[in-house]
């Protein structure tokens, strides 16, 4: 399905990226994600397997996830009630096996999966089909999952098993690998993560990733690279976002543009440093390209940031001051309805009188003088001499959660967001000659993209 963005873990693609067969018990409560894992992995391998479940049938599965259709064919999605119904006379000899007591549903799995390369079984989910084939007791059950270990490695089939039991159980054991998928509350939202608890042969890098099943389908998020983080931060759009209307300006980034609706006149970031310096360059770079002013207080490492990354025109156009009087004489100087971007580094001033009084300039500024500036202000979750007790139009947390740059809004209310970077190239390219010269000068950009974690 075009436009869809799939991702897991690169430590269970390296898990299951080799010839041997191996089972990945796969478990989670309900509702967790298990299944649109499970799926997702499966049409990422072109659909070469089936997906084995207690009574479904295509069309529903097609219903539930319509990304799937077309991905993994109708025939490859089977009925585990059914399987376990084949009639005693027909007989279906797995070659590799050569005793005569495996399972019936089993059978019927190989029968399916004979002729493909590399097929992936996802038995969806495993207590249900333990119990419509039969296998009640204990001891019963085990030997079951014997013969479906033995099974797996003399077909050299690799098998999913979704289990909603989330504690620990003789199959951990058994099973190569074992993960865990969990929705839990942050902040009172909805935060999704996947736990690697054993990957056998497989070196685990992180222990546990963010993912989202937004647009139904599952997407891990990567821990920041440090040489992503070093990179120029500039939208990839050659074109600058325009302002959204005549109280709000765009922060730079269209993600966050349709999440909080943009910045109005004064907007307060709390929490982690570097995710918010990854919106303020956005914001920067968005606003000097339409021939805005900044002003930061007090924050000169931010010039030296984007002074390569902007046309020499702009340079005149950003300034540091150092002292709060030196802001309050900024702000009023009248701008002729100029709308100027003000940034404020609280984390900086240590002095909660100085604070307070900054705020007091800026709002002063606000009222009195030009009412079209917009003023970001940042502060760090860890002071707790400073409560949030101002007019803000937006208020933002931000942080890292397991190695992923996120936020949430606190006014407006949002879920929980990832911010991803996506590394490019821009190429300019100009004929020189009637033969064709091409000549070329390259430059990296960055794409930030949000992405929500629910």
């Amino acid at each position: 399905m075009p436009g869809l963005e799939f991702r897991i873990p690169e430590e269970i693609s390296t898990f299951l990226d080799d010839e041997y067969g191996k089972i990945l018990l796969v478990k989670g409560a309900p509702g967790s994600g298990k299944t649109v894992f499970a799926l997702t992995l499966l049409s990422m391998l072109g659909g070469n397997g089936i997906y084995l479940a207690a009574r479904i049938d295509p069309e529903t599965v097609y219903r539930q996830h319509p990304w799937i259709e077309g991905a993994i064919s109708a025939s490859n999605i089977v009925d585990a009630v059914q399987t376990a119904k084949i009639p005693k006379t027909k007989e279906i000899i797995i070659k590799p096996l050569k005793y005569t007591d495996v399972p019936d549903f089993l059978k019927a799995v190989y029968a399916r999966t004979e002729k493909m390369e590399k097929p992936v079984v996802i038995i969806d989910s495993w207590d249900a089909v333990v119990s419509y084939t039969g296998y009640h007791a204990e001891r019963e059950r085990e030997e079951l999952e014997r013969s479906l270990y033995d099974f797996c490695r003399r077909t050299m089939t690799k098998i999913l098993l979704l289990a909603e039991n989330t504690e620990q159980t003789p199959l951990d054991y058994l099973a190569d690998g074992v993960i865990v998928l969990e929705s839990v509350m942050y902040e009172e939202r909805r935060l999704r993560r996947i736990t690697l608890q054993k990957l056998r042969g497989c070196e685990i890098k992180n222990p546990v990733h963010l993912f989202s099943l937004n647009n139904g389908i599952f997407k891990s998020f990567n821990e920041l690279s440090p040489s992503l983080l070093s990179l120029p931060h500039r939208h990839i759009s050659h074109t600058p976002i325009a302002d959204l209307s005549d109280s709000r300006i765009s922060t730079g980034i269209e993600d966050l543009d349709r999440v909080i609706g943009g910045y109005g006149t004064f907007n307060l970031f709390e929490g982690e440093y570097i995710t918010y310096e990854l919106i303020a360059c956005a914001l920067s770079l968005n606003a000097l390209s339409l021939g805005r002013k900044l002003i930061f207080m007090p924050w000169q490492e931010m010039i030296e940031r984007l002074m390569p990354l902007v046309e020499p025109k702009y340079h005149g156009n950003m300034e540091v001051v150092e002292d709060i009087n030196e802001l309050e004489d900024r702000m009023k100087v009248t701008t002729g309805g100029e709308r100027r971007v003000i940034f404020i580094n609280l984390s900086e001033i240590e002095d909660e009188g100085v604070v307070r009084g900054v705020i007091r300039g800026v709002m002063a500024g606000r009222e009195n003088h030009n009412l079209d500036d917009v003023v970001i202000c940042f502060m760090s979750t860890d002071d707790e001499r400073r409560r949030v007790d101002y007019p803000v139009t937006t208020y933002i947390r931000t942080m890292f959660i397991s190695g992923v740059p996120c936020l949430y809004g606190v006014l407006p209310r949002t879920g929980i967001h990832a911010l991803e970077l996506y590394a490019g190239v821009g190429i300019t390219s100009t004929d020189s000659t009637a033969t064709t010269t091409i000549s070329t000068s390259t430059s990296t950009t960055t794409e930030i993209r949000l992405t929500p974690v629910v």
